[in-house]
């Protein structure tokens, strides 16, 4: 008798062996390679789950980063350090980990606070340590209040308290800089630097708002007073606002007349420089007015002496009479002076140009063809396009004596085709990498396929033992009706073989139409036949 080895109730190592050595080299390695790819995709998932894929902080300084890194090493949470100063820990556990930094004060982006002077013990330092770690302290505070503005990731700032030197009645003015970093893709723009020299220049004592220099990493200078760069600047901002103004009103004025996506403006604006100033003086003779009116009158009478008589002998004697107007002449004069001020009217006139005003504006409009009866595009008439640049002109303030030019075409426009792939929810699960989602779907394709190679082949092997049993059968009925009649087995031996043909037809159409039901009554018959 057959030896049989059983591990327990239903498990049969000679049926396993059996079945083992039915299945051949071949399908054995194939369950192999299943097992095998089934328990890649187990531990790969397992890993993930537990990998640092969840993004705990990005943009961190390197300082800040490697803080925040020994921290997590010490609390026993698997961390991965990337760069851009970017920290990755398990996904569900970012949540809990950023309130427990935040409560011991990381990441400390900003430097240091108030808290410095916490640390410090007044008895062991000087005025000057003090006054250092008082200014360190006020520098810290405001670059963490500049960091919570929105676009802002970083921030430092540099004050410089002069003191009074000897002899000197009055100290110089304070002074600060400040350096700002944004998040990729954001740039801080005028209004915000304005903010920030208001701020700083509010918290530091006799710090002047224009005393206040505010900076980018690059270098480019986003407020400041007294430089050309600055200026420059401020110009720029002002010729863009503007250009973007006049393109959305003509936006604004067009698309509800042609369509949404059917008009395309451009405009460009030339700008003051420098600062200009004229002025004019203007006399007006016609319009005289008596302010004032001076006479003088002037009289001289006047006697020539050459008439007088000569001194004689003659005259000195008694009862003798001398002629004393002989050849004497008089005269007199009259001058009269009259003196009229008259004021004139005049007109001054002074004209002051500020950087930044409006010199030129250019203007282009290309709008989309229009449609005939056949839907077909068709160029705008001349007519309609002269009606637009009309409203164009009108909306963008249009000025000849200026030189402004505005241009209105139609050309065609190309479709309009998506770029890209619409984005797709993240999974709140296990986020896999691109190579563990590969390896897994190798792993299910590779075990799909053997598992239906596995299945066709058993199939048809279940489907010829089930034709053969069929078969044995009906001989074994045609036996013994033999033995019981031959005539009447002679007689009907036809309509067996007839019916036994139909029901080896209707056998194979019943296991092709239900393989799942005709497996396990085979598999019956099979556990029946099995000797004990």
């Amino acid at each position: 008798m057959q030896q049989v080895r059983t591990l327990g109730p239903g498990f049969d190592l000679g049926g396993l062996g059996a079945t083992l050595r039915r299945l051949g080299p071949a399908k054995i390695g194939a369950l192999v390679a299943v097992g095998l790819a089934a328990l890649i995709a187990v531990t790969l998932v397992a890993r993930s789950a537990n990998a640092p894929d969840g993004l705990l902080y990005a943009g961190l300084e390197a300082a800040d980063a490697g803080r925040i890194a020994a921290r997590l090493e010490e609390l026993k949470v698997p961390v991965q350090a990337r760069g851009d100063g970017a920290i990755f820990v398990p996904a569900d556990q970012v949540a809990r980990l950023r309130m427990q930094l935040a409560a011991e004060g990381l990441p400390r982006q900003g430097g240091v606070g108030y808290e410095l002077l916490d640390q410090a013990s007044p008895m062991q330092m000087t005025s000057f340590m003090q006054r250092v770690q008082r200014l360190r302290a006020l520098e810290g505070e405001l670059a963490r209040t500049i960091i919570t503005m929105q676009g802002v990731r970083t921030a430092r700032v540099h004050i410089v308290l002069p003191e009074r030197e000897s002899f000197s009645r009055d100290a110089p003015p304070p002074t600060a800089s400040i350096t700002v970093t944004t998040h990729a893709g954001q740039r801080l723009g005028a209004a915000q630097a304005a903010a920030i020299r208001l701020l700083v220049a509010g918290a530091v004592p006799r710090l002047r708002q224009e005393d206040v220099s505010v900076v980018d990493p690059s270098g480019i200078v986003l407020a400041a007073d007294g430089g050309p760069g600055a200026m420059a600047g401020r110009i720029g901002e002002i010729r863009m606002a503007q250009e973007q103004a006049l393109q959305k009103a003509v936006l604004d004025l067009l698309e509800p007349i042609l369509g949404r996506g059917r008009v395309r403006a451009v405009a460009s604006i030339e700008v003051e420089g420098a600062r200009t100033v004229a002025r004019e003086e203007t006399y007006d003779p016609l319009g005289q007015v008596e302010r004032g009116r001076q006479t003088q009158t002037e009289q001289e009478n006047s006697e020539d002496g050459r008439g007088q008589a000569p001194v004689t002998v003659g005259q000195n004697l008694p009862n003798q009479q001398v002629n004393n107007n002989a050849n004497r002449s008089t005269s007199s004069s009259q001058r009269r002076n009259e003196t009229v001020n008259f004021e004139i009217s005049s007109k001054v006139e002074e004209t002051v140009r500020e950087p930044g005003a409006v010199k030129r504006v250019s203007v282009a409009v290309v709008v989309g063809e229009a449609t005939d009866a056949e839907g077909k595009p068709v160029p705008r008439p001349k007519e309609e396009l002269d009606r637009l640049a009309a409203l164009v002109r009108s909306a963008v303030g249009f000025s000849e004596k200026r030189g402004d030019i505005v241009t209105v075409e139609t050309l065609h426009f190309l479709p309009e085709e998506g770029l890209g792939t619409l984005a797709s929810a993240e999974a709140d699960g296990v986020r896999l990498s691109g190579l563990q989602l590969a390896m897994i779907g190798g792993g299910l394709v590779l075990s799909a396929g053997a598992a239906s190679l596995l299945f066709r082949r058993r199939q048809r092997r279940l489907v010829a033992e089930a034709a053969a049993a069929a078969t044995a059968a009906a001989a074994a009925a045609a036996a013994a009706a033999q033995a019981d009649s031959m005539d009447d087995a002679i007689a009907t031996v036809g309509q067996d073989i007839q019916i036994r043909l139909s029901s080896l037809s209707a056998l194979q159409e019943i296991i092709d139409q239900r393989p799942d039901e005709a497996l396990a009554v085979v598999r019956a018959w099979i556990e029946e036949g099995t000797p004990a």
